[in-house]
């Protein structure tokens, strides 16, 4: 089911809370010398907050990975109702003038990115091209992560973070 960005925000902000009690609570109890989870028995306080930094870094990826496939669910699903619904409005001729020059297949599943939907949303100027701008930058990420991390991490993985994906 589509999640909305606030929901995924939502989320994610929970799960942060959680993680940084989580860090806390480690914390406190390798201090005091209680009892802790056995993956954390004989760390010391720099191993937990290494440990913590790293899930906080995937948990970020991941929460990106969402937040960029559900905006790009967002704008196939605009795109088809405009093109299904016979719209009138410009971009809604400018989607369908392109779609006309799809194949049969690249009608079912058209090209998001170079020669896609967003080029067409780009040169409609229905939004800033800096937004479309921005978002191309989260698309390399997002495909990273979402195809398994099977060849080098892109630049833009380790400078975007979930706050700058959502706005």
């Amino acid at each position: 089911e589509q999640q909305t960005l606030d929901e995924i925000r939502e989320w994610h902000l929970g799960v942060v809370d959680a993680l940084l009690g989580q860090r806390a609570f480690i914390q406190q109890a390798i201090s005091s010398g209680a009892a802790v989870a056995p993956r954390f028995v004989g760390m010391t306080n720099v191993d937990v907050d290494d440990y913590h930094d790293a899930q906080r870094r995937e948990l970020d990826r991941l929460t990106m990975l969402n937040l960029v496939a559900s905006a790009e669910a967002t704008i196939r699903i605009d795109y088809f109702r405009r093109v299904g619904d016979k719209l009138k409005d410009p971009l809604a001729r400018d989607y369908r003038h392109w779609h006309k020059t799809l194949s049969g297949k690249k009608h079912l599943r058209p090209d998001f990115d170079n020669g896609g939907i967003l080029d067409v949303l780009k040169k409609a100027a229905v939004i800033s091209n800096i937004i479309v701008g921005r978002f191309r930058e989260c698309l390399r990420p997002r495909h990273w992560v979402a195809h398994g991390r099977f060849w080098a991490k892109p630049i833009e993985g380790d400078s975007l973070d979930p706050d700058e994906v959502y706005s």
